[in-house]
């Protein structure tokens, strides 16, 4: 399984041209660098929306102006453009189609920030992603962790219980779902990142990034983030040492449960400990499920919101009868179910297959990189995908500013490869 693209040259335009159209992509480059740098704050989205399209939009009539084929040739396109066509399909079907209607529009924006990067990138130069997008990344990281674990500590967080969470600070509190999550799909890319360049002040600043990485993560209290940054430690072990792999697991197992029996035993995060929420959340699922069971083929209507929309009251019938679970949420918490339970199986299985295709094509090139600064950008962008992957098991979150900045490394990811893949086969 292969990603194929047209690849261009960078800087083979006529000298004749008025004006050198390889300027205007190199702009546009530094255009998709501020796009994921609006990323890193969700008060910016639509901002970060606003400033993508244009920019999507320009790469298309320079495309046109050099006469070149604006249709990518990328397996990735082909089960993207299908679970798109599903859900534009089930749309009918919905109990609220308005509401599907407005949430399938996200995913063609989705489909639109990959495609777009894949136009961008692939007139840029190889080292662009070392050179721009991981210092851009890196910049944001810090600024953005930085922001939000000063906040923390301003409201009285602390190591000892999890009353108090680390998040982005929001005008009606701090979202500790989109941090864990975005330092989630940051934090392997330091890592790689400082594996991959040699400058010592580079690896300095990647430094502080980890570090802060790592504290927000610990402090955001996210158990699902945790488990999915558990197994990208593992997996990234096991690419680079797979002799060592399991004994590192089985020790990290053995600190894990130790900690947590000495601060059961101190009576310290007792909310962290406490399996209310996975109840709540079961809860939810199985109403879900019953969905599933009686709409196996369209769903009920594809989006976050229709969850509420279909069960507000059973719900709240729920929480009445369960006084053990304070909050049962109104949204899936779990975006494969919400996929599922929205458009049927059909497009959980189209989704499944677009996640596979992603995650088997980087494994299959990060192999075959011809450097080893390339090779380790791969690998951070191959966990990046199976931790965010494992995220959205436990949280409804494939959307907004996440959902760029994941498309976004993926595109780039892929199109690097192919030109350097190309690049190789010109030499020889």
């Amino acid at each position: 399984m292969s990603i194929h693209l047209d690849v261009g040259q960078v800087g083979n335009n006529p000298s004749s041209k008025v004006f050198s159209s390889s300027d205007l992509w190199t702009a546009l480059g530094w255009g998709l660098c501020a796009v994921i740098l609006l990323g890193f704050s969700p008060r910016l989205f639509h901002i970060q929306e606003y400033f993508f399209f244009p920019l999507l939009g320009m790469a298309i009539l320079l495309c046109l102006w050099e006469r070149k084929l604006f249709w990518i040739h990328a397996s990735l396109l082909i089960p993207f453009i299908c679970f798109v066509s599903w859900v534009a399909f089930t749309i009918p079907f919905s109990i609220d189609p308005m509401i599907s209607l407005r949430e399938w529009q996200k995913v063609v924006a989705q489909f639109a920030v990959f495609y777009g990067t894949c136009l961008i990138v692939q007139e840029q130069r190889n080292d662009y992603f070392l050179k721009k997008v991981l210092p851009v990344v890196l910049l944001g990281a810090i600024a953005c962790y930085t922001y939000s674990l000063l906040d923390f500590f301003d409201r009285g967080g602390n190591l000892l219980d999890r009353t108090i969470r680390a998040g982005f600070p929001k005008i009606n509190g701090a979202d500790f779902t989109w941090l864990s999550t975005n330092v989630l799909m940051v934090f392997p890319l330091f890592i790689t990142g400082f594996l991959a360049v040699t400058n010592p002040w580079k690896r300095v600043m990647l430094v502080c990034g980890i570090l802060l990485s790592f504290l927000a993560l610990l402090l955001s209290y996210s158990r699902g983030v945790w488990l999915a940054a558990l197994a990208q430690i593992i997996v990234g072990g096991y690419l680079v040492h797979k002799r060592h792999t399991l004994r590192l697991l089985i020790i990290g197992i053995a600190v894990f449960l130790s900690i947590g029996v000495v601060l059961s035993q101190l009576g310290l995060h007792r909310e962290t400990f406490n399996s209310w929420t996975i109840k709540a959340r079961l809860a939810v699922w199985n109403l879900s499920v019953s969905d599933v069971l009686n709409h196996p083929i369209v769903g009920v209507g594809y989006g976050v919101p229709i969850l509420e929309k279909r069960h507000g009251q059973n719900i709240v019938d729920l929480e009445a009868v369960n006084l053990g679970i304070p909050d049962i949420p109104e949204k899936p918490h779990n975006w494969y179910l919400m996929v599922v339970t929205g458009t049927g199986l059909p497009g959980l299985a189209l989704f499944l297959w677009l996640l596979a295709k992603v995650g088997l094509a980087i494994y299959e090139k990060w192999t075959k990189a011809m450097t080893s600064a390339h090779r380790w950008l791969q690998m951070g962008v191959f966990l990046m995908v199976l931790g965010f992957s494992i995220r959205i098991f436990f949280e409804d979150s494939f959307g907004g500013s996440h959902s760029y900045l994941f498309w976004i490394l993926v595109g780039t990811s892929a199109v690097l490869v192919e030109i350097r893949s190309g690049e190789k086969k010109t030499i020889g």
